[in-house]
């Protein structure tokens, strides 16, 4: 007879933690709705930067700033409006674990947000086309590893104003006439599509 050894499986990675971490993005916003704003501008660029501290493990939490711009971009059109969306909040979320290759992270942002219109048809009042509200912003990263601290991949988002936009408040309207419907084309709050590439950095590994 032959004496068999058993050999034990190979132990797992041993996990890795760190108590901080920095997150940022860039990339194109693609407007939603509601369908007059979808008729009225396109997307220009999205950028976010934020910093969290880890609260448990694969929990973190922290500040979130994000700037964010839609416009008209044909050459030859007939307005060059802007509209810019300053969104600041706090962020909680989600990160699997850093020592595999894939990290992905799941986060919800939420607070105050600053829309600052530029270029508008219309005169603007004293102190300029602004409106102020709040935002929320659901986000969805997935980084290939770099090094032990750093990821780089795609960022998915969806940004939420409680603001409902309205062309005839620009000035927008005399342009977009006729392709869309008021006031059932201006009843939803206003929605985009935020995608492109970010960066995920683990700051002050922790010790277990």
């Amino acid at each position: 007879m032959h004496d068999h050894q058993l050999i034990a499986p190979p132990a797992p990675p041993e996990e890795i933690f760190y108590k901080g971490s920095v997150q940022a993005g860039a990339g194109i916003i693609v407007p939603i709705t509601n369908k007059a704003l979808r008729v009225s501008l396109s997307g220009v660029y999205d950028t976010h930067l934020s910093g969290h501290y880890v609260l448990a493990p694969h929990i973190f939490a922290g500040l979130e700033l994000e700037d964010a711009q839609l416009g008209n971009a044909v050459v030859n059109a007939n307005y060059h409006t802007t509209m810019t969306m300053y969104n600041a909040g706090v962020k909680i979320g989600y990160y699997s674990y850093m020592q595999n290759d894939i990290l992905f992270t799941y986060s919800l942002s939420a607070g105050p947000s600053l829309i600052i219109y530029g270029n508008a048809p219309n005169p603007a009042p004293k102190g300029g086309f602004r409106e102020q509200t709040f935002f929320a912003r659901p986000d969805l990263f997935a980084g290939y590893r770099v090094n032990d601290e750093l990821r780089v991949g795609i960022d998915i988002s969806v940004l939420i104003l409680g603001y409902k936009f309205d062309p005839a408040t620009t000035g927008i309207d005399q342009y977009v006439n006729g392709l869309y419907t008021p006031p059932k084309d201006i009843s939803t709050l206003t929605t985009c599509l935020g995608l492109g590439f970010g960066l995920y950095w683990a700051v002050d590994e922790a010790k277990k």
